[in-house]
């Protein structure tokens, strides 16, 4: 039978063991002291927002993904993730998963509504509009 002492020492040894695993497996040059190439060093102090049980990343490497929408490869460039995490504050957990191209026409669809919303708040109202909203008020009492 162990003691305390020795269970938690192995309990210790088993969560460095399975830290050691995540960071190899997350960044495979990480484990010997090497950064990749092309990569930016994370500022820990500007990622201090993210409430995250798990590592901070120590830099920045370029990652490739599928457009959501559209299906093209884009590239999500270090620089583009350093400014997203520790400038924009977006969480740790976050990816990117629309190109370019696809932001761009989510936001231009958005403004347009905006404008159709505002210009129909700046119309003239209707001259009977009075009357339908006295006469679809609930009875008082």
């Amino acid at each position: 039978m162990k003691s305390n002492r020795q269970r938690r020492a192995e309990i210790k040894a088993k969560r460095a063991k399975r830290v050691m695993k995540l960071t190899t497996l997350r960044h495979p040059r990480h484990a010997f002291g090497e950064t990749p190439a092309g990569s930016l060093a994370a500022d820990h102090s500007a990622l201090s927002h993210n409430n995250t049980y798990g590592l901070l990343p120590d830099y920045y490497v370029d990652q490739c993904f599928i457009c959501r929408d559209c299906g093209a490869q884009e590239v999500w460039t270090a620089a583009q993730q350093k400014w997203w995490y520790e400038v924009a504050k977006g969480h740790i957990d976050s990816r990117a998963v629309r190109c370019r191209a696809c932001r761009k026409r989510i936001r231009d669809r958005k403004t347009a509504q905006k404008r159709h919303m505002e210009a129909m708040a700046a119309r003239p109202r209707h001259p009977n509009e009075a009357f339908f909203r006295r006469r679809m008020r609930p009875p008082a009492g």
